[in-house]
């Protein structure tokens, strides 16, 4: 039961942060601010929270931690373009909340983003070799490119409301890419 209030405690503090980041910058956003639009005490939120910042902190590592269980799912983490589609369809199913912290530069989205595909490609065998010579550069640039590039795309997506499927994205990240003639789409 008390597992139960928790999660539910920590889903209104989330949808609190989630309304309040469309009013106002997460710098100006105060514990008030907060514990008044979860309807929530200010004790409350301190049994979870050190601050604001913990808050957003363990807010952000959460949903890396999801992101996370996609790459580590065994059906799916040999096939690029069911990762690229499973994880697109998490932010889209949490769109109000990603929309909301892509606004945070607290939060730092697009270098989360660019963090997050540099651990995908650490599982892909020969990545390394793949992105240096489709680019023709050295790796040190390749990777810089090839990872901003799709930070690029996914903020375009997620700063323009998520329009697209999660398989239409895909389809556009792995073209402009032209990353899915090298890596056989069953070889992440």
């Amino acid at each position: 039961m008390a597992k139960k209030r928790n999660t539910e405690t920590k889903a209104y503090i989330k949808t609190a942060l989630t309304k309040l980041l469309t009013q106002k910058k997460f710098e100006d956003i105060t514990i008030s601010d907060l514990t008044k639009t979860a309807g929530i005490n200010r004790g409350t939120f301190y049994l979870h929270y050190k601050d604001k910042y913990d808050m957003m902190d363990q807010f952000k590592n959460e949903t890396l931690d999801n992101l996370s269980c996609i790459l580590n799912d065994t059906a799916i983490n040999t096939n690029t373009e069911k990762v690229l589609i499973e994880t697109l369809t998490y932010l889209k199913n949490d769109f109000d909340f990603i929309f909301a912290i892509s606004q945070s530069s607290y939060v730092n989205l697009p270098q989360t983003i660019k963090d997050f595909t540099y651990r995908i490609l650490l599982n892909i065998p020969d990545s390394k070799n793949t992105i240096s010579n489709h680019y023709g550069v050295p790796y040190r640039y390749a990777i810089e490119v090839y990872l901003a590039s799709i930070e690029s795309l996914i903020s375009f997506w997620v700063m323009n409301g998520a329009q697209e499927s999660p398989e239409e994205m895909t389809s556009i990240i792995l073209k402009m890419l032209y990353i899915d003639k090298y890596f056989n789409k069953t070889s992440l």
